[in-house]
């Protein structure tokens, strides 16, 4: 990735520090029993009835599971080594054959070309800078052959919601005075990093890249909450 810097480099440890915290580990190890929300299920039947997929940000395997229980060649990546451990146990458990990863950096250690399908499931609030979720996304795209489908789920916020809530959240952290931040990062309870973006923010970010938009959906309508957005990209042919 270029043009990293130390004030990146600090935010991202901070999510991946965020991500050892008890209560996230106990949060998405219970979480892998639940399996995809309905909107989710809707999402990922747009995936190639067969083929390999890659899970970034896989967590403790909620999704991976789902995936190779569905037959899928499945491969997953995660910052954090605890969520895998626990990945790793439950998958054994079920008798599946998943191919964990730890990851630990934006650039993916895969060929180019190599996945039929991507899916990434609210990672990018995780990446700091728009230059560096553009890069980012442009990885994904190298990584997914022709005609790839990606498939990528994002919480947004309501636009004068990141005005209204920026004295509570923006400046309880030791990078609150960072150059590179930008309107909607946020640090919550004052370490970890998180972008939160406005429905137009994230739209506009998707459009930038190589990547075909082909749908943006509200997960309202398919029984969620409003707040998290629906989104596949295919690689052109």
């Amino acid at each position: 990735m270029n043009g990293i810097t130390d004030e990146h480099k600090y935010l991202l440890q901070s999510v991946k520090q965020w991500f050892k915290r008890p209560e996230q580990i106990r949060h998405y190890k219970d979480e892998i029993y639940q399996g995809p929300t309905p909107a989710e299920r809707w999402l990922l039947n747009k995936l190639p009835v067969k083929g390999s997929v890659l899970d970034v940000g896989c967590g403790a395997g909620r999704i991976s599971i789902y995936l190779a229980e569905m037959g899928y060649h499945v491969t997953a990546v995660d910052i954090s080594e605890e969520l895998l451990n626990i990945a790793s146990k439950e998958t054994e458990k079920k008798g599946l054959n998943i191919n964990y990863r730890l990851v630990d950096g934006l650039t993916l250690p895969f060929r180019d070309n190599e996945f039929d399908a991507l899916i990434a499931f609210k990672v990018l609030c995780y990446i700091p800078t728009r230059d560096l979720r553009h890069q980012y996304l442009q990885e994904l795209y190298r990584i997914l052959k022709s005609g790839g489908t990606c498939l990528i789920t994002q919480y947004i916020v309501p636009d004068d919601f990141i005005e209204e809530s920026k004295d509570e959240y923006f400046y309880m952290s030791p990078a609150a005075n960072f150059k590179i931040l930008e309107q909607g990062d946020n640090f919550p309870l004052g370490e970890g990093y998180v972008r939160w973006f406005t429905e137009g923010e994230l739209k506009s970010e998707l459009e930038d890249t190589s990547f075909e938009l082909i749908s943006f959906e509200n997960d309202e309508n398919y029984q969620g909450t409003g707040y998290i957005r629906l989104i596949e990209l295919k690689k052109p042919v």
